[in-house]
């Protein structure tokens, strides 16, 4: 028998210039989850003699850093190597005590570069529903990511809807829904919309985002027809025109079970972004699949088969990325319950970064460039999901922007820092500095290297630029200002446009 194919996504062709990421195998949970730079489709098989569980990634190269690893237990260890130039192996070898069903074994995409490889924590529970057979570990750890509860209730509502109503005149016009390669776009024309937003459930449990528009009435014409079809997670649109004082519209997202939470920003020029958290668009995941693997009784192709490393067409110089590959994850620091550093006359880091992200993200999407941020609002998050939502959206560059700060006994410290971990980090904290050295008249305190969390736990080129000081007499008023915001919010993008363009 040969290795069977567990994919989400169908075939995908392999490329041998992607590289695994990253994997970690949890002992506790019985899981491998690993990422890879691009799309993969893994093939999984149980070998018998030995007994082992390996798992094929056509297309994607491996690094000597993540090779084997002892872990103890029902798995006593993974090994990951090159099988051929274009084919990682990750081999999990499998206690002698550890009785492995292949049929109770899971493997689903959290998106179409991160994996996770499911094994049963103890002898599971059969539970029948119709034709579907799914593993219930409600007495043994973990619980497997499949859903039967729908199959129990009323059907759900798929189609699009649009509820008009007659209404007076408003201040804001929804005008549609278009989809982009960063989700989605609300066109509204009129004064900027003034937007209220709720996460709720709908009586067949589904996951809901509701976007309420004050003062606003659907555009004369608008039908469901117009709006988007099933992309990107999203199982249905509504929209509702409310003959309220004042008029208002309840555009209602009925989210399937493997959308992610979705950002809202409305612009002051007109419209609202709904961009996905964590995640690019292309990599959302379809629904989970239960494998049945194969067992094979002869051994895989040789694992230790030396393998030329790739060659750059041309030696010596970064490639390029064409510009809709390119997906930026800005992330303005601190926010929530923590303010980040406080300056003069109460000036709060975190605010004044907010702003700032926010106008590099407008410069580069007005560039046809993706951009994600680590928040979009006054909320908190802590410092690993910041790292893990640039990897798991395969963000090319990740950018950080802080203010800094000093004892405010010392007003007379000014000027602007980048850090950085890397080396492919070094370079782009350099065209960060350099650019907004040449646009803003600040003090040059250099590009440092530096062991910042977010820097080193990112598998991209990462910097983290402080943008002034809080505490400065010189930086602090014009951190306060709003038109020196958009300034240094152009700035940097600027600097993650001539990075992208191979000019630091």
């Amino acid at each position: 028998m040969g290795v069977a194919g567990a994919c989400l996504f169908g075939s995908l062709p392999a490329r041998a210039t992607a590289r695994l990421q990253t994997w970690e195998f949890d002992p506790d949970q019985n899981r491998l989850l690993f990422t890879t730079e691009s799309e993969v489709q893994p093939q999984v098989s149980l070998l018998t003699h030995p007994r082992r569980l390996v798992i094929d990634l056509p297309g994607i190269l491996s690094d000597a850093s993540l090779g084997d690893r002892f872990i103890g237990g029902a798995v006593t260890a993974v090994r990951v190597t090159q099988v051929d130039a274009a084919t990682t192996r990750m081999v999990l070898e499998l206690s002698p005590d550890y009785d492995l069903d292949p049929r109770q074994v899971k493997v689903w995409g959290l998106t179409n570069q991160q994996w996770v490889v499911q094994l049963p924590g103890a002898t599971p529970t059969s539970v029948s529903d119709g034709d579907l057979q799914v593993l219930d570990f409600s007495k043994a750890a973990p619980r497997p990511l499949v859903n039967v509860s729908d199959r129990t209730l009323p059907p759900l509502i798929s189609r699009n809807q649009v509820t008009p109503a007659a209404v007076r005149a408003t201040a804001t016009v929804l005008r549609g829904v278009q989809v982009t390669n960063e989700g989605f776009f609300i066109p509204t024309a009129g004064a900027a919309p003034q937007v209220q937003v709720y996460r709720t459930r709908d009586g067949n449990q589904m996951r809901q985002l509701v976007i309420d528009l004050l003062d606003a009435a659907i555009a004369p014409g608008l039908t469901a027809e117009a709006l988007p079809p099933g992309r990107y997670g999203i199982q249905r649109w509504s929209v509702t025109q409310f003959a309220t004082a004042p008029p208002a519209i309840r555009v209602t997202l009925t989210l399937d079970h493997h959308s992610p939470d979705w950002q809202i920003t409305p612009l002051a020029s007109g419209g609202i972004w709904v961009i996905p958290i964590g995640v690019a668009p292309s990599q959302i995941a379809a629904p989970p699949t239960t494998v049945v693997l194969p067992v094979v009784n002869s051994p895989p192709p040789p694992m230790n088969r030396p393998v030329a490393p790739p060659v750059s067409s041309t030696p010596g110089v970064a490639q390029v990325p064409r510009r809709e590959q390119v997906l930026v994850m800005l992330d303005p620091g601190h926010g929530g319950r923590d303010p980040g550093a406080i300056g003069i006359g109460g000036l709060q880091e975190k605010e004044v970064v907010l702003a700032v992200a926010h106008h590099t993200a407008a410069v580069l999407r007005a560039q046809g460039i993706a951009v994600q941020m680590t928040r979009q609002i006054d909320q908190t998050v802590d410092l690993q999901p910041r790292a893990d939502m640039a990897t798991a959206a395969g963000a090319t560059v990740f950018v950080s922007i802080h203010a800094n700060a000093v004892n405010m006994q010392r007003p007379e410290v000014n000027g602007l820092e980048t850090y950085y971990y890397s080396e492919a980090g070094r370079v782009l904290a350099t065209a960060l500095q350099n650019q907004v050295l040449s646009t803003m008249v600040m003090n040059d305190r250099g590009v440092r290297q530096a062991r910042f969390l977010v820097l080193r736990r990112t598998a991209m080129p990462a910097a983290l630029i402080e943008i002034g000081f809080v505490t400065g007499a010189i930086d602090a008023p014009k951190l306060r200002d709003p038109r020196w915001q958009a300034q240094m919010g152009q700035a940097i993008a600027q600097g993650i446009l001539n990075y992208l363009s191979g000019r630091p």
